[in-house]
């Protein structure tokens, strides 16, 4: 295992990774300043302020988004000349290919979440974000945003290897995302069924006037559920596919 891993880090185009992730970062971070600013007669400027306007749109459609995109890259180069005939000649059980495919991709997930969060420290500091930092939500949002990806991360890892074109992958990845505008309105017993929607569930602070309706055990519940069935799902695929 340590060797797929090592060779899909390996394979992994890092220099698009960092700047996707900087690019989620420094626009969120930007939006949360100039929000703060701009919206200060209605919402009192604080760190939780700053931290609800930088977190709407990252973990509404960035954060899925870049789930669907990073899943994408991760299988560009087997897409290629028939890459997979050689990764299938791994003297293993071939489940072990798409796990391995996983873990980089839940890790450079968490990666996004660390300097999603690491950007919007700097920015309070930049601008002098009044008040105490909510560290209890940052820690909260920021591991169960990640939590709440892991489901999604399979299925898009499955759709990944399905669909040959990158093209094709992308625009998937936008149409799962963009009803999140509308999806997100539902009470997270019924929204999150659809894994896109679970990490705006998870890491929007219910104290926002326009937090989602969230129950936390059934959230989880579900998440736990269709994570392990994606999961599955994702193995028996991966095992049973004629990649001949």
């Amino acid at each position: 295992m340590k060797m797929l891993l090592r060779a899909e880090a390996m394979k992994t185009q890092w220099k698009i990774v960092f700047l996707l992730i900087l690019l989620d970062t420094f626009i969120n971070a930007v939006m949360g300043v100039e929000q703060l600013n701009s919206l200060k007669e209605f919402f009192k400027p604080s760190w939780t302020t700053l931290y609800i306007h930088s977190v709407n749109l990252h973990s509404m459609f960035f954060y899925p988004l870049y789930c669907g995109i990073l899943a994408s890259l991760l299988c560009m180069y087997e897409h290629r000349d028939g890459g997979w005939k050689l990764v299938m000649g791994f003297p293993g059980p071939r489940h072990k290919i798409f796990f391995s495919k996983y873990l980089v991709l839940i890790g450079i997930l968490a990666l996004v979440q660390v300097v999603f969060i690491l950007g919007y420290l700097i920015a309070g500091v930049l601008v002098g974000a009044p008040g105490s930092l909510p560290w209890g939500t940052l820690v909260y949002t920021g591991l169960g945003g990640w939590i709440g990806i892991l489901p999604l991360a399979a299925l898009q890892l499955i759709v990944s290897i399905k669909v040959r074109n990158f093209g094709a992958s992308l625009a998937l990845s936008v149409g799962y995302v963009v009803p999140n505008i509308v999806l997100t309105g539902f009470h997270s017993s019924i929204g999150a069924w659809l894994p896109f929607t679970i990490p705006y569930y998870v890491m929007m602070p219910q104290t926002a006037i326009y937090a989602p309706r969230v129950e936390p055990y059934s959230l989880w519940a579900i998440t736990l559920f269709t994570g392990l069935v994606y999961l599955l799902i994702g193995r028996r695929f991966f095992e049973k596919r004629d990649w001949l």
